[in-house]
């Protein structure tokens, strides 16, 4: 193939916009009272990257608290240390924050994303572990990190899926029947996903309602319990359960997933979903993805809604919506699950 075909090719697809890179650490948490540092050094995506997120799966996380710092390199810089979360499952244990009023000339920290001020190419991490009480010791097994560039969202191409007509049975919950209710859209959604899999694997102890799950994620700085990671962190501190933030290229990724008959969550503008302008108080929403109509409309399990939690929306609205959230998801299954081939890198695949 000649060069300036393969550059043909490329500049039609499109350069890719987001990557992940994972590790299963493995780490053992120090003794009750100890800590233990770790450094994973020189994460490169290869790909000139402007944001990024963490996430951590930690099991058992009774007793367990977690710490995480990032700095980035670019090629004629290298940030600060930046903490993308304090994290404990217990909050009365050990803080589970985000830190306000980080940033230098390089990059700044919006609650649970590093957003860069120019491109970077690669990433330290380091991350402190601790031990605050007696029972099992806990285990890093997950830690990802979700790269995304600069670059404007490519729309999502239209064509006919084996997803299309599929849709699978989440249970549904609607936020508005929870005190607190305006703020628990993240909640709620992961709610519905554990409750799924609660069925699914015929787990009871899966199926959390939504009081308990909000509990486990609220960011008292951040105000709210929105905070991604703290949500994926909650439902992966759970044995054999992966769940992790990731961002996608397309609607034909979320089709893959369908396919495959594993729901995700999705993070929209409300506004846009229904079809409206974007309104200036937005904040965001979320809500699970559970399938596509024959005609490839999304059909969603939306918490919004009281007396009608299952919604179908429009394609097109769908997109402009998840756009707003440079296509992020929660990605929540089963560790042993079998997951779609991903040839772009986006999500975690069987090794």
């Amino acid at each position: 193939m000649s060069v300036l075909l393969t550059l043909a090719m490329t500049l039609a697809a499109g350069l890719p916009q987001s990557r992940l890179i994972s590790f299963e650490p493995k780490l053992l948490f120090p003794h009750a009272g100890e800590q233990r540092v770790e450094m994973f050094e020189n994460i490169s995506p290869k790909l000139n990257f402007h944001e990024m997120i963490a996430s951590w799966n930690i099991e058992p996380a009774n007793t367990a608290a977690f710490k995480l710092e990032v700095r980035v390199h670019g090629t004629d810089f290298v940030s600060k240390w930046f903490t993308m979360a304090n994290w404990s499952l217990d909050s009365k244990l050990a803080p589970r924050e985000s830190v306000k009023g980080q940033h230098d000339d390089d990059a700044y920290v919006d609650t649970d994303t590093l957003v860069l001020k120019k491109n970077a190419v690669s990433l330290d991490a380091k991350v402190t572990l601790q031990t605050l009480g007696e029972g099992p010791r806990a285990n890093l097994k997950l830690l990802t990190f979700s790269f995304r560039s600069a670059e404007a969202p490519l729309p999502s191409p239209n064509h006919p899926s084996p997803a299309w007509g599929k849709s699978i049975a989440v249970p549904e919950r609607a936020q508005g029947n929870y005190p607190n209710g305006g703020v628990l859209c993240s909640p709620t959604s992961m709610s519905m996903m554990l409750w799924h899999y609660s069925n699914v694997l015929n787990r009871p102890e899966l199926n959390q309602d939504v009081p308990v799950v909000e509990s486990h994620v609220w960011d008292p700085v951040y105000k709210g319990a929105g905070n991604w990671p703290f949500n994926t962190a909650y439902a992966g501190s759970f044995q054999g359960i992966r769940s992790y933030v990731a961002r996608f290229e397309s609607i034909s990724n979320l089709e893959s997933w369908i396919e495959e008959g594993l729901p995700v969550i999705c993070s929209v503008s409300f506004d846009m979903l229904r079809g409206l302008p974007l309104s200036p108080t937005e904040s965001g929403h979320l809500v699970v993805l559970v399938g596509f109509t024959k005609d490839g409309d999304p059909v969603i399990n939306d918490p919004a809604f009281k007396h009608q939690v299952h919604k179908t929306y429009k394609r097109s609205d769908f997109e402009k919506a998840w756009a707003y959230s440079k296509r992020t998801v929660y990605l929540v299954y089963p560790e042993n699950a079998k997951v779609p081939k991903d040839a772009e890198h986006l999500w975690m695949t069987s090794k």
